[in-house]
């Protein structure tokens, strides 16, 4: 394992270098956590370990490792709704696409066949997400397309929508009984976004991110002075506020929600002792809880935070 993952996921990579070393790695593998695209570094030097034609050590240069390090193996593949497309769809895995991936397990391989899964965009990157593409890019490899001075590829958890209903049956067929020297691996934030007939298949593991954040609140003070009362005019105006707070100081909005979140988490422990209060923040905490949801499903900032503040606006 590279020198990066090791440090990233000790765990993780002495139990994945034991099991491929002994084969008996699971055909099957689900990488969960909030930072997907170390989760993705992880799958491709798996990929990699698999496919290694020498020692498998990280500065191996046989031919396998080249391809996979420049992400053009022709066994590893990354499917999204961006790459290894078949047809023109945009928004999902299609049918298509997951035809083509069954179409490859026709045959025999002398390769190792590796199926990355993951939702995916070309994009602009905020500053945090930059941090973690120069992290990503000290593991060796490269992503799946060739980024610009602009855009970005950059790769976000699946769930159940990113997936046609067809192509969703279509794969769980391949997942029940696949051939030898085949392993799927799923990218995602929460193993619950996923179908559960793909969960009860496969081995999931936490991909934890052991970056600290550092969590700044001071904007929420206004809001939340008189928690948990808030008055009409604040309310009709917090959405507004957290849209402008967002954009000015370049944020994703699940840091934005993630601030809301621990704002509450430090109330509730300061008033560990009062039941009513604490029943209230719990609501408030699984309210926003379904804010991140929304805002891994791709919704606008701004349907986001006028929907957080409707609900507040509920308890004036």
């Amino acid at each position: 394992m590279s020198e990066v993952l090791n440090k990233k996921y000790p765990y993780l990579s002495n139990f994945f270098k034991t099991a491929i070393n002994e084969n008996r790695l699971f055909h099957s593998l689900i990488l969960y956590g909030s930072n997907n695209l170390i989760q993705y570094g992880l799958a491709l030097e798996i990929a990699r370990q698999l496919n290694c034609l020498g020692d498998k050590s990280e500065n191996c240069q046989c031919q396998n490792c080249r391809w996979i390090r420049s992400n053009k193996h022709p066994a590893v593949m990354t499917i999204s709704k961006i790459d290894n497309k078949t047809d023109s769809s945009k928004t999902v895995i299609s049918e298509e696409q997951i035809n083509m991936v069954l179409d490859t397990l026709i045959n025999s391989s002398d390769y190792h066949r590796v199926f990355i899964f993951c939702d995916a965009e070309m994009k602009n990157l905020s500053e945090s997400e930059k941090s973690e593409y120069f992290e990503f890019n000290q593991t060796g490899f490269v992503s799946p397309q060739e980024n610009t001075d602009e855009k970005y590829w950059y790769p976000t958890g699946i769930n159940t929508g990113c997936f046609s209903s067809v192509a969703a049956n279509a794969m769980l067929k391949s997942i029940e009984e696949p051939p030898s020297n085949v392993t799927f691996i799923f990218l995602t934030n929460d193993k619950n976004n996923l179908l559960q007939t793909i969960v009860s298949r496969s081995q999931a593991f936490y991909a934890a991110d052991t970056k600290i954040t550092e969590y700044k609140t001071d904007f929420l003070a206004p809001y939340f002075k008189n928690y948990p009362i808030f008055s009409k005019q604040s309310v009709l105006d917090f959405s507004n506020y957290l849209l402008t707070y967002q954009n000015e100081n370049d944020l994703e909005p699940k840091y934005v929600i993630d601030c809301i979140q621990y704002y509450l988490m430090r109330l509730a422990k300061a008033n560990n002792n009062n039941r009513e209060l604490l029943s209230v923040i719990y609501r408030d905490m699984e309210k926003t809880q379904n804010s991140k949801k929304m805002a891994d499903s791709y919704i606008k900032e701004q349907t986001i935070y006028e929907d957080l503040a409707f609900y507040f606006a509920k308890r004036v």
